[in-house]
């Protein structure tokens, strides 16, 4: 009975629309969304009868354990719901976050989204299996520190990484007063008038035309002769 209203209501077609017929075949479940509830409710009624029948039989014990499942039911039915709409969300997410930064060009961006909608997944599955009344303290406790782990390997490893550029960066503001285009130097055996000058990196063009590029970091680390003064971009500020 319940299938079929389950049916004339469209039901499954709003199941469609939310994912859970490819959660249903990825969990091998054969029957669609509105069979499953319809069982469901059927398997409730097959209970409800037995608890019945074992208090007027007085088997205590059978309907007090068949009881203590029933109430346990509702919460299971809450999590299993919120499981699936919390994975359509994340889902979402992450075919957002996957096309916003295929757009601009990100090339990591894949990666990115699939880290995100791992995350929150976890974080989904975690409170589904709250919601079901077991105990997850460990189990985010641990998460917890493994993610604060990953985060600091992550800084650590990119704080390592930028290292040059960021002393590039700093020698570059500090040496903008003293260099500028139009000026011969000599640094490190190679002589050129500088063409052109940024935040990491300084151009000059030696005498058979090619152009070297500098860091500007060996501006300030290193000894440098210069043969013409042109003006520097900031003089007399």
């Amino acid at each position: 009975i319940f299938t079929r209203i389950l049916t004339a209501v469209h039901f499954d077609k709003l199941a469609t629309q939310v994912k859970a017929d490819d959660l249903l075949k990825k969990a091998n479940i054969s029957l669609t969304p509105s069979q499953l509830i319809g069982k469901f409710f059927y398997w409730l009624a097959i209970l409800l009868v037995v608890i019945t029948l074992s208090d007027t039989m007085g088997w205590e014990s059978i309907s007090k354990e068949i009881s203590n499942l029933l109430r346990f039911l509702p919460k299971l039915l809450m999590a299993i719901v919120f499981f699936i709409v919390g994975t359509y969300i994340a889902t979402f997410i992450r075919d957002i976050i996957r096309g916003a930064t295929s757009s601009i060009g990100i090339s990591t961006g894949k990666m990115i989204s699939s880290v995100v909608f791992y995350f929150l997944l976890v974080m989904v599955t975690l409170t589904a299996l709250n919601q079901a009344g077991m105990d997850t303290s460990i189990i985010t406790s641990n998460l917890l520190l493994i993610l604060g782990a990953v985060l600091a390997a992550a800084a650590i490893s990119y704080g390592v990484a930028s290292r040059d550029v960021l002393s590039n960066i700093l020698a570059s503001f500090f040496s903008r007063k003293t260099f500028g285009i139009g000026q011969v130097i000599e640094v490190e055996g190679a002589r050129g008038e500088i063409v052109s000058m940024n935040n990491i990196s300084v151009t000059i063009k030696d005498q058979n035309g090619n152009n070297i590029v500098i860091p500007t970091q060996k501006l300030i680390n290193n000894n440098v002769v210069i043969f013409k003064s042109g003006k520097p971009p900031h003089a007399g500020k």
